[in-house]
């Protein structure tokens, strides 16, 4: 295509669909992956594309090429690729000289740290330092000179504040109860201002049943009663909202948006490991079609599959899959449980098992998977496909306890 206008300059079809990775350009070809294990080596001219290889590979290409000291490097699910002579040495290109900017006038202030992610009586300090319009740095403030404020933008549909403060130091200082919060603060120094925003997020034992959320929200797009989901829950904000479901409150999938019926949202620190997650869950559907719904332990997704009436354990699918029949009807609460212990060797067993709700929990787990090379932490994490946005489905009672 022509950078500057848009127009198709020429065409040239490789495989029957568009399942492949980003192609690669390095010396003035094309490297290119398909899923389905095709590798082209192409050389793009002024009007045509001359085709200097075509090969089939083991595995499935899935990631883009790299090129690195005069190689070229193929990852497939299979095998790890390397074009080029042994022999062949490349040569880096020269760095570029320094480019020399003189900034403007100060406009803002850029305070760094610009997000951070607090437990209870955790702290952090700031450096800021003034940018002008272009971004560029004017001077640097003594961060202790700042005033600071919880700042609330004026657009923002959830108004919360962070469950913190700015000590004399000029440290923001999370509070010691252990409740989950967002929000944002506001520096002011010499009239520039600028914004941080933060989550508290406390260590488990977890628990979210979703009754104390005011539906108030009116959707446009059905017309029911909802309320926003946690601010600092990351990915959830319109995929999902709180609604009255079954007479309690739950946290159900959104369907407005097609674009959005498959969502992984989480909502605990990156760094727990070794911990218990389980939920309420529900799917809605037909004979042909279900919607899927799971949690995330540690990079590890325990999904039902609603379509094919399975629990299913995977995390890379291409690498860690496991499954077993699970008969799942729409309609119907169901508890989910997994849990993941890692030892100390580095290899793990994730465990899952679900039950209908309201009868006694299996002394068995459904399904167990052993990891070599486990997920060591991770966050928990809830996931959600909704297929076309046709049918949602729902969680309630989240909770999450160390094992």
């Amino acid at each position: 295509m022509d950078a500057n206008n848009g127009k198709v300059i020429w065409r040239k079809k490789l495989a029957p669909d568009q399942l492949h990775a980003s192609p690669l350009y390095a010396d003035g070809k094309l490297y290119v992956p398909f899923q389905n294990g095709l590798f082209y080596i192409l050389r793009p001219g002024e009007s045509d594309c001359q085709e200097l290889e075509k090969v089939q590979l083991e595995g499935r290409c899935i990631g883009a090429p790299s090129v690195y000291d005069g190689r070229v490097y193929v990852l497939t699910t299979k095998r790890l690729y390397c074009l080029g002579k042994k022999s062949h040495r490349g040569k880096a290109p020269a760095w570029a000289s320094e480019w020399k900017v003189t900034p403007g006038a100060t406009v803002a202030l850029q305070i760094i740290p610009q997000e951070v992610l607090l437990r209870p009586g955790e702290k952090v300090d700031f450096s800021i330092r003034g940018i002008d319009a272009n971004g560029f740095v004017t001077q640097v403030f003594d961060s202790k000179l700042a005033k600071w404020e919880k700042y609330i933008p004026p657009t923002a549909r959830v108004r919360s504040n962070m469950s913190a403060s700015v000590n004399e130091n000029g440290e923001l200082v999370a509070d010691s109860a252990a409740l989950p919060s967002a929000g944002a603060f506001m520096a002011t120094i010499d009239g520039f201002k600028g914004v941080i925003r933060g989550r508290v997020l406390p260590a488990p034992p977890q628990k979210e049943d979703f009754e104390s959320f005011q539906t108030t929200e009116t959707s446009p797009f059905d017309g029911g009663k909802f309320a926003y989901p946690p601010l600092g829950w990351i990915g959830a904000r319109l995929k999902w909202d709180v609604r009255e479901v079954d007479g309690n409150k739950v946290l159900a999938k959104t369907l407005d948006n097609v674009f959005f019926q498959r969502s992984t949202v989480f909502f605990g620190q990156p760094s727990l490991s070794n911990y218990t997650l389980e939920a309420d869950v529900r799917m809605d559907g037909n004979r042909r079609t279900k919607s899927t719904v799971g949690l995330i332990n540690q990079h590890y997704l325990i999904a039902l599959q609603g379509n094919a009436q399975e629990l299913e354990i995977t995390s890379t699918p291409e690498r860690v899959k496991t499954t077993v029949p699970f008969k799942i009807t729409a309609g119907t609460w169901y508890h989910l449980k997994t849990r993941v212990d890692i030892a100390a060797d580095g290899s793990g067993i994730v465990r899952a098992k679900a039950w209908i709700r309201g009868e006694a929990e299996p002394s068995t787990w459904t399904v167990e998977f052993k990891h070599k090379d486990a997920h060591k932490v991770g966050a928990p994490g809830l996931f959600g496909f909704a297929p076309q946005s046709l049918f949602k489905c729902y969680l309630d009672n989240i909770a999450v306890t160390p094992n």
